[in-house]
């Protein structure tokens, strides 16, 4: 509500707070349109009560293994959603392929991994653009999400996934080779398909949940591949996956490794610098095995890749060091205080999967977040589909602005919004839209460093 002035012998008196928005709120000297309308923050907010509900789901569960230990099912599942949006978004799509309209929106458990994805923009914005790949080309398609047709597909009374339609099912079906349902239950028995980094075949059967906390989806994962006999973690996956890269670009494609892409300042694409950082922290790697330099004739991407990959160990520190020895080679690198963009870019390459964060762990850090919204009713079904109930969405609006105004006003300084999260959120997804006059409006280097708003 806000203060109307009153005599001071009286007590103040106040008028209800606005249900609907101004057409321009201020940022900096500008005055501009609302960066996020209530109707998108409606949607979002839908969205997220339906991953809650989905959490709830699959851990109230009577069978498998949530049964016993509901922390650790909901954490298999999570597993299981990046595994198959990997695939959703690794997969060649058809020249007749859609666009973002319903029949391209995958199942929401994948939605979920999506959304996740996209609230580290900086990420994704770069794993979209550093390399000429089928994954890259996938990511520059969605990496605008369509919220208000994302809720359309949701029940708005049960917050549950409305049936998909025959066409919608079949596309993704189609795409990934995997069910457009996946169960809400895993068993202990349960496996899947996954390439072993030493030696490149596909593994069959590969546990979610094994003894010893060893499956894919427990913290001390390790697998003995079914052909090689190697044993091989997540992290002995990336480094395969940083050897590969590097590779590619000796033989000639367009690759930039993760974390060299962007200017640290603007988050803007910077590939002369990126190619200067690229042979400094290469240069130990290329006096051994010559990673700045053409593959010899005769040899091939896989076979440079594996010799890279063996001179590395397949380990994760002994790739951290040989980027600390190209970039610093007068100093000893010290474990306990790595050079932040350095272990930055080693951190990219110690996990399995095409991104170059763990996505499983970010699904289940924003988890705290959805859970907040859900404890302050804020995604209940109903909420604010009444116009007289929008007032807080209206004002988290208005406050969301009220911080750009600030950031615009105090270009040294960082600051951390309160809990207007949801609308902080919603105008990531449309960041793409707006992200010219982001610039214009507030270019701020801490925010473009955390947030990436301004990326082109």
């Amino acid at each position: 509500m806000s203060r109307v002035e009153a005599p001071s012998d009286l007590p103040p008196t106040y008028t209800e707070y606005p249900t609907e928005l101004p057409a321009q709120l201020p940022i900096g000297p500008h005055q501009v349109a609302p960066i996020v309308n209530v109707t998108e923050l409606q949607a979002h907010l839908r969205l997220l009560g339906a991953i809650h509900k989905l959490k709830e789901v699959v851990q109230s569960q009577e069978d498998g293994i949530a049964t016993t230990d509901r922390e650790l099912g909901w954490i298999v599942f999570v597993n299981r959603a990046v595994y198959r949006f990997f695939a959703w978004t690794a997969a060649t799509r058809q020249k007749t392929s859609p666009s973002l309209n319903e029949t391209y929106i995958p199942p929401l458990d994948v939605i979920m991994v999506w959304h996740a994805y996209l609230l580290n923009p900086r990420s994704f914005f770069e794993d979209s653009r550093r390399m000429s790949t089928t994954y890259c080309t996938n990511l520059i398609a969605i990496e605008e999400m369509p919220l208000t047709l994302i809720s359309s597909l949701i029940d708005p009374k049960t917050l549950d996934p409305l049936p998909a339609s025959d066409e919608r099912q079949r596309f993704f079906e189609e795409t990934t080779n995997l069910p457009y349902d996946m169960p809400f239950i895993t068993n202990r028995s349960d496996v899947f398909t996954l390439d072993c980094p030493f030696c490149a075949n596909t593994n069959q059967l590969v546990r979610w949940v094994a003894d010893g906390e060893k499956g894919f989806a427990q913290p001390k994962f390790v697998h003995t591949c079914e052909i090689c006999g190697e044993s091989f973690k997540k992290s002995n996956i990336g480094v395969r996956r940083f050897c590969e890269e590097v590779t590619r670009r000796r033989a000639g494609d367009r690759v930039f490794i993760s974390e060299t892409f962007l200017a640290p300042s603007t988050g803007l694409s910077a590939e002369t610098s990126a190619v200067e950082i690229m042979t400094k922290v290469l240069k130990w790697m290329d006096s051994t095995y010559q990673v700045l330099q053409p593959i010899p004739a005769g040899s091939d991407v896989d076979t440079e890749a594996t010799k890279l990959a063996k001179g590395l160990g397949y380990n994760y520190l002994l790739l951290s060091n040989a980027l600390h020895r190209g970039a610093r080679p007068n100093i000893t690198p010290d474990p306990d205080r790595p050079i932040p963009r350095l272990q930055r870019i080693s951190v990219a390459y110690s996990h399995a999967g095409l991104a170059s964060l763990d996505l499983v762990g970010a699904i289940l850090r924003q988890g705290s977040f959805i859970q907040k919204m859900a404890e302050l009713g804020w995604t209940r079904p109903g909420r604010f589909d009444l116009v007289s109930e929008s007032a807080p969405l209206v004002r988290s609006i208005a406050r969301y602005h009220a911080f750009l105004d600030l950031m615009a006003a105090n270009k040294t300084s960082f600051f951390v919004p309160t809990l207007v999260g949801p609308v902080f959120f919603s105008s990531l997804f449309i960041a793409n839209r707006s992200k010219h006059d982001y610039i214009g409006y507030c270019k701020h280097s801490c925010l473009t460093r955390k947030y990436n708003f301004f990326a082109e």
